[in-house]
């Protein structure tokens, strides 16, 4: 049977019209109302939901784009125990937001491309900058080119290490090490 735009009824239909009942799922022993299957729904995606929110995010070991590994963890306890003091940002979008990353001569979401630190030459003005990600330790024998930072405000963001190096505009080949932060 062809489904006929007529005989879908009107919702707003009066309680006493000629709206027939729908023979769907009548060959089940009961069926259930649309309530009960509404409410079935609701509290599955309720606990679906709560369970979510009650496991917190596990940090995992990422590889970026240039084959470096990032830590595994969210925090850099082994060199920083009691904690470490975070340096805000000295360009980029997270300026005004909390400090995070530590480090380098400048940080900020400028140095990055994707979520992890820039590699290669970009042309800024009438200067040039080559972009190099590095690997480095974090209190152990592991290098690693970024590290996980949570904020008070419960963000979390990735710090990835490299180096610049500015040419041109009257540098003369300045490396500086740069640190980009981007939200993960």
């Amino acid at each position: 049977m062809a489904l006929a735009l007529d005989r879908i009824p009107d919702h707003e239909s009066p309680a006493g019209g000629t709206v027939e009942r729908t023979q769907a799922l009548t060959g089940l022993g009961s069926t259930g109302r649309r309530r009960t299957v509404l409410k079935a729904i609701a509290l599955g995606a309720v606990t679906l939901g709560s369970t979510v929110l009650a496991f917190p995010r596990r940090a995992r070991a990422e590889t970026g784009p240039n084959a470096l590994t990032g830590w595994d963890r969210t925090d850099c306890h082994d060199a920083y125990p009691i904690g470490y003091p975070e340096e805000p940002d000295t360009s980029g979008e997270f300026v005004n937001a909390y400090a995070t990353c530590i480090g380098g001569a400048w940080r900020g979401s400028d140095f990055c491309e994707a979520g992890w630190h820039k590699y290669g030459t970009y042309v800024e003005g009438d200067v040039q900058v080559d972009h190099q990600p590095i690997a480095t330790a974090c209190g152990t024998t592991s290098t690693k080119n970024s590290w996980r930072w949570t904020t008070p405000d419960g963000k979390v963001y990735r710090c990835s290490d490299g180096f610049s190096t500015y040419w041109g505009g009257g540098n003369n080949g300045y490396t500086y090490l740069t640190i980009c932060r981007a939200r993960v």
